[in-house]
Formats: C-alpha cells, sequence, structure tokens
C-alpha cells in the first residue's frame, strides 16, 4: 500500500519523458568521417538515437564530431601503446622535452580532449548513461 510518503534523502520522482518518435528511419553514414571505427560508430550510435526517437537530422553534426571524436581517440591510443612499447619507463605517458625534462607525450593530451568531447557532445545527444 503506497502512502504517497517519501523517505528522507529519497530524492523526488524521475520525470520519464513521454515516448517520442523521429522522423527519421535510418540515416547513412557522412563522407566527413575519419576513419573505418567512426563509420561503426555512426551506425550504431544513429540506430539507438532513433530508436529512443531523440535525433532528428539536425543532429547529425553533433553525431559526426562524436563519432570523430572516438575514431581519434582510438588513433592516440595506439601512439600512446606504440610509444609505450619503445620505452618501458614511461609507460607512453610522457617524452624528453627539449629542455631534457619530461613532458606529457601529446598524444596523451590528444587523447584527454576527445574523451572530454565525447562527453560533452554525447550528453548534448542524450546519449548520456541513465540511471536505472
Amino acid at each position: 500500500m503506497a502512502t504517497g510518503i517519501r523517505s528522507s534523502g529519497g530524492g523526488r520522482k524521475r520525470n520519464l519523458p513521454a515516448k517520442k518518435q523521429s522522423n527519421l528511419t535510418r540515416i547513412a553514414p557522412p563522407e566527413a568521417l575519419i576513419g573505418e571505427n567512426a563509420v561503426k560508430l555512426w551506425k550504431t550510435q544513429s540506430h539507438i538515437l532513433i530508436q529512443r526517437g531523440t535525433f532528428e537530422l539536425e543532429d547529425a553534426p553533433l553525431l559526426i564530431a562524436y563519432c570523430n571524436a572516438f575514431e581519434l581517440m582510438l588513433r592516440a591510443e595506439k601512439v600512446i601503446a606504440e610509444h609505450a612499447l619503445r620505452d618501458i619507463d614511461s609507460g607512453g605517458i610522457t617524452e624528453m622535452g627539449g629542455s631534457g625534462g619530461l613532458k606529457k607525450h601529446p598524444a596523451v593530451a590528444v587523447r584527454n580532449d576527445c574523451v572530454s568531447q565525447l562527453a560533452r557532445v554525447g550528453s548534448l545527444l542524450g546519449d548520456a548513461p541513465r540511471d536505472i
């Protein structure tokens, strides 16, 4: 028997969105995608977003940015892994700078930027992890 009283700290009830339907049924990967992994991600993410009813044609540039950021992140990871094989002490994270000191490998910064972009753009697309 529900009494309508919520326990302390229980938070408020979630607002569940109404069931939406997208105007699109599918959308082909555009030429602007920079690699095979970006194309694969486009196919899976566009399908998921269309099924949820949250993807429209005006969202395509955001999805392009999301997929290309994913591709760049994978490329940066590959560069870091290759550097780690050559420089076991640093693990691929650092390299010698021009003045003789250690500095962060440029691919690490690229990877970090891509992860940030994935989080931001994914949130704009409504592709963030959900509470279940």
